[in-house]
């Protein structure tokens, strides 16, 4: 247990080192982020990690995720902004940045030819329409998107989310796949939502619900201790964890709930992911 702690540990020591990088060039060049998810959480009930937290998650508009791939040049040699279009068989529809000194094999992308370095999680934000059908519309766009970006039906999702996920997946193939895909990615950019945003992403969506947040929350963030950082969150982060966590957000899980949640298969902090190629990937 001791030596299980102590990796973790570690791997939140080269997570924060990163969250110093990206806070770095974000103030270089006017970009903004806000804390998001556990990391959130973990600022507003710990000042930092939830002690068994295995990641830290960002939130960026879809303006300034695309500008922060533009700036890959201002980061240190080490970091790797990822996409699905920086890295193609990175198959999500968020970003990530990478320490290609480090390693991070999980069993969701096993087999897959793209960074594995140990990474900061970036969920993109994009306006929620006004109009409630515009707004149903984009909602189950954005189911079709995931399926289309992933090139996969879902997991995990229930049997209705995996039929219809296979029922789009095979729809759209090739060409068409390609053009869906900007099709939808203009009108999450475009919808004309003025007073809401919304991600589309995991547990923010279903096939006919999407958790918004104003828009108010991310142009006027709120500084929060975070380790030995002050960073932006969420304007009103206590209502976000509410949204995210429900009211109770401040108690701890029962002990047999506080582990890391992501499926490891290997990682190291001071070994790079290229050495493994041919055996993780």
């Amino acid at each position: 247990m001791n030596d299980e702690k102590e990796l973790l540990l570690q791997m939140q020591k080269k997570q924060l080192e990163m969250l110093h990088e990206l806070d770095r060039v974000c103030r270089k060049n006017n970009l903004r982020y806000a804390l998001s998810s556990g990391t959130c959480l973990g600022a507003v009930r710990h000042g930092g990690f939830i002690p068994w937290d295995d990641d830290i998650d960002v939130y960026m508009s879809w303006q300034d995720a695309e500008k922060l791939v533009r700036c890959q040049s201002d980061f240190q040699d080490k970091y790797f902004v990822q996409s699905y279009k920086t890295d193609p068989e990175f198959t999500s529809i968020h970003y990530r940045l990478c320490d290609s000194t480090t390693s991070c094999f999980l069993e969701e992308t096993r087999g897959k030819d793209i960074n594995h370095g140990i990474f900061l999680d970036i969920y993109i934000y994009y306006p929620y329409p006004d109009n409630k059908l515009k707004a149903h519309k984009v909602i189950l766009d954005s189911f079709i998107y995931r399926v289309l970006v992933s090139n996969s039906g879902p997991k995990n999702h229930g049997g209705i989310a995996k039929f219809l996920g296979d029922v789009v997946f095979k729809f759209y193939k090739g060409k068409r796949r390609e053009k869906k895909i900007i099709e939808i990615e203009n009108e999450f950019k475009y919808n004309g939502g003025e007073k809401y945003v919304a991600t589309y992403f995991g547990r923010d969506a279903t096939l006919i619900n999407s958790i918004i947040y104003p828009i108010e929350w991310f142009t006027s963030p709120k500084y929060l201790k975070f380790e030995d950082m002050e960073v932006p969150c969420p304007g009103n982060p206590e209502q976000y964890c509410i949204l995210q966590y429900g009211e109770n957000y401040m108690e701890l899980p029962p002990k047999e709930k506080r582990k890391p949640h992501h499926d490891f298969i290997y990682f190291s902090t001071n070994e790079p992911y290229k050495k493994f190629k041919g055996i993780y990937y």
